[in-house]
């Protein structure tokens, strides 16, 4: 027997009571957020709404009265009333009048599966070497048109279905589009990469030439990517305990085509390797005798000193604008958190330095501050 359209809403409100809040964080420290007093709102999925009546949302109304109602429908509506505060009937409804592909605007969480690598097991790092394929899925490649051919000249990381993270230093006009998916560049058929145009690209408003101080950008794609096998966002250090970890004499991971330095020779299929952190005094003074070093705040809190202090094969390995890589353990699997991104010191010339990364952890807010304007 089809129960009548106002049952099936009331079912559905009543479920929503009893639902697990998993999805639906508006804030840096990820805890569910009641409206606001003109009632915006953020679902889970990402979309921009408003706190109303579910009778007063169409879109959802219309979603439970079919026949058959899509079970991603029901977690919406037990999402959206959590969202809203649990208040009688209210429901977060999409204001661009659509329940599909919404566009993300908020970074994923742990339970959203970012970080996760889908085929292959963690281990220890021995040495460099290729990856494996899928090892990285949230590792992307940035594409420049230069007339009759186009040239990977950049590495960045997915961090939501929408926005590549990479560095300031990236950003070109000539930059076209994003290849996702990728592990092999001497074929086509290898991998089941994905090409996805780029309509937006953001430097970070403090960015310095010179230094390369907050060397970061945030790329938005025409449209969502679909996650797969090969295609994954990686996590972000959000959490309070995350955003204070030092990461000093630990090893964390870097990986890449070296499609970036005109010097060294490129590789074919994606390589890894592990790097130590140190201090970053340990920067300043190396690249102090290099004549590198022009401000105070060159090495602060803004950067990561990460690599072989007497240069080399592993500087050169990670693309510009490429993820450095932390596991940690979650429940009994380890996610994987982009807590640098390649400024500079990757080089083939052998000089006597770690290379620099831009410390992810000190400009989080920014990152979860674009990532919600996103238009």
């Amino acid at each position: 027997m089809k129960l009548a359209s106002h049952k099936v809403i009331a079912l559905m409100i009543t479920l929503a009571f009893i639902a697990t809040p998993t999805l639906g964080y508006l804030n840096k420290s990820q805890e569910l957020e009641t409206p606001s007093t003109n009632n915006k709102c953020i679902l889970s999925t990402g979309s921009l709404g408003q706190c109303v009546d579910i009778s007063n949302c169409s879109i959802i109304l219309n979603e439970l009265k079919a026949e058959k109602v899509d079970p991603k429908i029901i977690k919406y509506v037990k999402d959206s009333n959590l969202i809203c505060g649990q208040i009688g009937h209210n429901v977060c409804c999409p204001k661009d009048n659509s329940l599909v592909e919404p566009i993300p605007r908020r970074l994923p969480t742990e339970e959203e599966k970012c970080g996760k690598q889908r085929n292959v097991t963690f281990k220890k790092l021995i040495g460099g070497g290729k990856a494996k394929k899928g090892a990285w899925p949230w590792i992307a490649l940035l594409a420049y048109d230069y007339g009759s051919s186009y040239q990977f000249k950049c590495g960045g990381s997915l961090i939501t279905a929408r926005h590549i993270l990479t560095a300031a230093h990236c950003i070109l006009n000539e930059l076209k589009f994003v290849r996702l998916g990728e592990h092999d560049l001497s074929t086509e058929k290898e991998a089941q990469h994905v090409d996805i145009n780029v309509v937006k690209k953001e430097v970070h408003p403090h960015y310095n030439r010179l230094t390369r101080r907050a060397d970061l950008a945030i790329i938005y794609l025409e449209r969502n990517v679909e996650f797969s096998e090969v295609i994954v966002p990686i996590c972000l250090p959000n959490t309070p305990s995350l955003r204070a970890k030092s990461h000093v004499d630990l090893n964390p991971i870097i990986i890449g085509w070296r499609t970036t330095h005109g010097e060294c020779e490129s590789e074919n299929i994606i390589h890894q390797v592990q790097v130590t952190v140190w201090e970053n005094e340990v920067c300043r003074s190396s690249y102090s005798k290099l004549n590198q070093s022009f401000t105070e705040d060159q090495f602060d809190g803004a950067v990561l000193c990460a690599g072989d202090v007497r240069g080399g094969w592993e500087a050169c390995l990670a693309d510009s604008g490429g993820p450095l890589m932390a596991p940690e353990l979650n429940g009994t699997t380890f996610k994987y958190y982009l807590i640098g991104v390649v400024a500079y010191g990757c080089g083939c010339d052998a000089q006597s330095a770690p290379a620099v990364y831009t410390s992810t952890q000190y400009f989080i807010d920014w990152i979860i501050e674009k990532v919600q304007d996103t238009p």
